[in-house]
């Protein structure tokens, strides 16, 4: 059995660690299983396409704006190919599984795919297969040699002068956010009002860290968790047993302003944590509560204070264009960011994702998903804003605060001005 994995092509790269564990969860448990592995960011189409041609199987893990590449790559396979059976998974085909039953793709997953996958490997054939929660026991440490993670650490090494790769912790969030796919609609978890947690086992986890640490030569290690902090005992356990360990390479989370306490703040600093990201989205008490993410003005202030007392650098994220959102509210928004005085900034612009409270069928299903994500659209409005008001709004931030600029920002500002 021959199986190709394929990450999409997106303008950022990051580790493709959902492939990295189908991957090992797959080889763990079926004799005789080739894998192949190919992303989009490094691989170019006529390379993916002959390493994918013989294969029984092709997966592609898709978000919303790596889908159409998929069904480009799969329709070609499928020319050279007939009988390859190809298969999309992750957030998109989770959120709108009926839609990504297009001509070249075969079968979508919903939800986790290590399991479903082995079920497909070894012949299940529905349309449309439900993946299963999975508990981190048993899960393999993803397969960090199959996805080329050297790759990515190395594009981080000539951005930002640091070796770094990335940690899951746990599974799921608990939060509503209504922005958010793991938000209020978890379509991971079909929908569910209150997605299954699962948190890593602190000691695995840090197995883990410290041997890719070791391997990889790391100077910083993130973690892919949507929210970090969701539990602050585990948080404490984790800072506690990385110290007892003596494991200094330092770490960074994103965070969630609310779910803090000045001694897990501490705690961190003394587990060497470098950075905290912060989704702040607005300096609107009225946007914080319509948006349900159970933050407050007072919570994130007092959060950031924390981090920069306790010698911690803080990324804050924004987002324009909440569907409530005013000028006035936009203004709150700036006067915000500059009390905070954080390290870097981050300003992107509302995208109704399939499978976000803000997404619209009737309007959105013909989007161009490949070139449209939150940093730039060209369709979405507020209820009092229009979208060209929306960007004059991200340009005037993104030049106010140029000289603190998140990486993102700062690629396709100077991808605007050349």
């Amino acid at each position: 059995m021959k199986v190709a994995l394929v990450h999409g092509k997106y303008f950022n790269s990051w580790e493709a660690l959902g492939l990295g564990y189908i991957g090992a969860y797959l080889q763990a448990r079926v004799r005789d299983v080739e894998i192949g592995f190919y992303q989009g960011c490094f691989d170019d189409d006529e390379t993916i396409i002959t390493g994918c041609q013989d294969s029984d199987i092709a997966a592609f893990s898709c978000t919303t704006p790596t889908f159409p590449y998929a069904v480009k790559i799969a329709r070609a396979l499928k020319q050279l190919n007939p009988g390859i059976h190809t298969v999309v998974g992750n957030y998109h085909p989770s959120a709108v599984p009926q839609d990504c039953l297009v001509n070249g793709i075969d079968q979508v997953v919903v939800g986790e795919g290590e399991a479903a996958m082995l079920d497909i490997v070894n012949g299940r054939r529905e349309r449309i297969i439900q993946g299963r929660t999975m508990e981190f026991t048993e899960l393999p440490w993803p397969n960090r040699e199959l996805i080329r993670n050297e790759r990515n650490i190395q594009v981080a090494y000539d951005d930002n002068k640091k070796r770094i790769t990335s940690f899951q912790s746990h599974r799921a969030c608990p939060f509503m956010c209504k922005y958010c796919l793991d938000g209020h609609f978890k379509v991971l978890y079909g929908n569910a009002r209150k997605a299954p947690m699962r948190y890593r086992p602190v000691g695995d986890l840090l197995d883990e860290m410290q041997e890719v640490a070791r391997r990889y030569r790391l100077d910083l290690m993130k973690f892919s968790d949507p929210t970090w902090n969701t539990d602050v005992d585990w948080v404490i356990e984790f800072c506690r047993e990385k110290i007892r360990r003596e494991f200094t390479v330092p770490f960074y989370p994103n965070m969630h302003a609310t779910i803090c306490t000045e001694e897990m703040i501490n705690l961190m600093a003394e587990a060497n944590c470098y950075e905290i990201a912060v989704g702040i989205e607005s300096g609107s008490p009225k946007v914080l509560k319509q948006i349900a993410k159970g933050t407050t003005v007072r919570s994130i202030r007092r959060c950031v204070a924390w981090a920069k007392k306790a010698g911690i650098l803080v990324r804050g994220y924004f987002i324009i264009g909440m569907p409530d959102e005013t000028e006035d509210d936009l203004r709150l928004t700036e006067s915000f960011a500059d009390e905070l005085e954080m390290d870097e900034y981050g300003f992107s612009l509302l995208c109704p994702y399939p499978g976000t409270q803000m997404y619209d069928a009737d309007k959105y299903r013909s989007v161009d998903w490949e070139h449209a994500d939150e940093y730039s659209n060209d369709f979405w409005n507020s209820n009092h804003l229009a979208n060209q008001q929306l960007k004059e709004w991200q340009r005037y931030l993104t030049e106010k605060f140029k000289n603190k600029l998140t990486w993102h920002n700062r690629v396709l500002n100077n991808a605007i001005v050349k």
